[in-house]
């Protein structure tokens, strides 16, 4: 055997480079090193939880809810001439005493949870898999997410977050649903100049 690959004491064999060195520590030369595993780039959050109102509530002043009976009443009546239809007549002020009603509710504060599996209002979950899409809505000094429901006759889902949240927020729904444009339709945009 060549003398520079005798067994040391002990009778382990042990690699000894072309130079005759051996590493101190039993430590391998760095040719025969494994690399170093890379550090894996850091994920964004994958879930977020936030409170925020139901929906935006508007002060209804005697003024507002007097302008809503004066135009309950002139539709009642042109309805009535038009048709001589009592019913008719009867749908129309129970319509108007339904928004009157609708009008003076207060939204509750909810706690909202977005994950990967889905949104929770609430205590009401919904899975990705009800929804088609989302589209953002904005609504002059801040924005809501509407989830356009996949069923038709679900009706779409509006939450209101803290701006602070929405690169978050929109991250986790666009990884799981595609975004759309979103422009208002005649009811939204009654709805909206009529601050109900």
């Amino acid at each position: 055997m060549d003398g520079d690959h005798k067994s040391p004491a002990g009778g382990a064999w042990q690699f000894k480079p072309d130079d005759g060195h051996v590493p101190e520590n039993g430590e391998q030369p760095s040719a025969f090193a494994e690399p170093s595993p890379e550090k894996p780039a850091p994920r964004k959050d994958e879930s977020v939880t936030w409170t925020a109102s139901e929906f935006v509530a508007h002060d209804k002043t005697f003024k507002w809810y007097a302008g809503l009976a004066g135009v309950a009443v002139i539709a009642a009546a042109l309805v009535f001439l038009a048709t001589r239809d009592k019913i008719s007549t009867g749908v129309v002020v129970f319509v108007a005493v339904i928004l009157g009603i609708a009008a003076g509710h207060q939204p509750r504060v909810l706690t909202y949870h977005l994950d990967r599996e889905g949104i929770k209002i609430g205590l009401k979950s919904y899975l990705y898999n009800d929804f088609k899409s989302f589209a953002v809505v904005d609504e002059g000094a801040f924005s809501s997410i509407m989830l356009l429901p996949m069923h038709r006759f679900m009706p779409a889902i509006s939450i209101y977050y803290d701006p602070k949240d929405e690169e978050n927020i929109l991250t986790i729904l666009g990884e799981r649903l595609p975004l759309e444009a979103h422009s208002q339709d005649m009811v939204e945009r009654l709805m909206s100049r009529i601050h109900f």
